[in-house]
């Protein structure tokens, strides 16, 4: 039997929206990069970084794959989402780790690479703090 939850705020859909959205895009980078759906000259995110071993290319799909899992999950208001941010945050950690120690001295990026970092590292993180505290609050299922 469900148990009843409380009703959801107002700004749970809009933030759920804005986290996939932010996911998506970087899904969708992916799958562009990974299968060469791209132009050349596309302006790409993961051909820019140095994905060069294995471990970082892996936590790189972990990253982008568990955050739009885990932005889905929090617009079903599902505490699964709880976890799946946490997973996502961790393994944008491992690829911030592993970029800035093997990264070259110079990269063409959009951003400079410690912002990037931290906005890989930062967006999930919110997500998670967010989805902790309505699933504490008894919002999630």
């Amino acid at each position: 039997m469900a148990q009843p939850t409380a009703p959801a705020p107002s700004h749970l859909i809009f933030v759920a929206l804005l986290l996939l959205l932010w996911h998506g895009v970087l899904g969708a980078d992916y799958v562009i990069e990974r299968f060469a759906l791209g132009e050349p000259g596309w302006p790409a995110l993961m051909s820019a970084l140095p994905l060069d071993a294995l471990w970082m290319r892996v936590v790189w799909a972990l990253g982008v794959w568990l955050g739009v899992a885990a932005a889905l999950f929090l617009a079903l208001k599902d505490d699964a989402s709880v976890l799946l941010f946490f997973a996502a945050a961790a393994a944008n950690v491992a690829l911030a780790v592993g970029l800035i120690l093997n990264a070259p001295p110079v990269l063409l990026l959009p951003l400079p690479l410690p912002a990037l970092l931290g906005l890989l590292v930062v967006v999930p993180l919110m997500g998670w703090l967010y989805a902790r505290t309505l699933n504490r609050a008894g919002v999630l299922h």
